[in-house]
């Protein structure tokens, strides 16, 4: 928060390793919206002001990456009004597909009221539990209502290692964090097609 209020995010870049860099949040974060409402009168100027932070480092990375709940909030609104491409992501239950559908109506709305410039890169399923009959049916909804030609062909599976990360962290000899890492890396060389795909439409449109 003190970045925030200084309106300088360099300060807070931290290097994770040589091609990885994080801007670490902290638990006095959540006083963020109130920050918003003291400092802006407008809420156009509230949501516009990460982007206004995000815009000096994007000359820096190839990529700049925003975790943000798929709620409606004024986190959710300032990283999708900052971003050029969004990732939704599917969890492979009934409430979550319905809250998805939601979501990607809101987008919409997002895009009419700010007028914000951000596309859809598409729907990452994400399994609650292996090969579950629930898990499988709420996968072929979601094709049903998103098309399956929006929704990414690499699915993340739960898995019990991801669990462990936090208190081990990756080793990367372990043979189980290897079949991890393959699962991650497919789904990121698709993220890559995808948005090749969608830059290559663009400028041809």
């Amino acid at each position: 928060m003190a970045a925030m209020q200084e309106g300088d995010l360099s300060s807070i870049v931290t290097e994770v390793t040589d091609n990885l860099f994080l801007l670490p949040s902290f638990s006095d974060f959540a006083q963020y919206p109130k920050f918003l409402e003291k400092k802006f009168e407008k809420e156009v100027d509230r949501v516009t002001y990460l982007s206004t932070l995000l815009e000096p480092l994007k000359s820096e990375f190839d990529f700049i990456f925003v975790d943000v709940p798929p709620t409606i909030s004024i986190y959710t609104d300032s990283a999708l009004y900052a971003s050029d491409f969004v990732v939704v992501v599917l969890q492979t239950q009934e409430r979550s597909l319905q809250g998805a559908e939601v979501f990607t109506q809101y987008l919409q709305t997002l895009l009419d009221d700010y007028h914000a410039d951000f596309d859809i890169l598409g729907i990452l399923p994400v399994l609650l539990k292996n090969g579950a009959a629930v898990d499988i049916a709420t996968l072929e909804n979601a094709k049903n209502v998103f098309g399956s030609h929006n929704l990414f062909e690499g699915v993340i599976k739960n898995m019990e290692r991801l669990k462990r990360y936090d208190i081990t962290g990756i080793v990367e000899e372990d043979m189980h964090d290897k079949r991890v890492m393959e699962t991650y890396a497919k789904v990121a060389e698709e993220f890559l097609h995808r948005l090749e795909a969608e830059m290559n439409y663009v400028e041809q449109g």
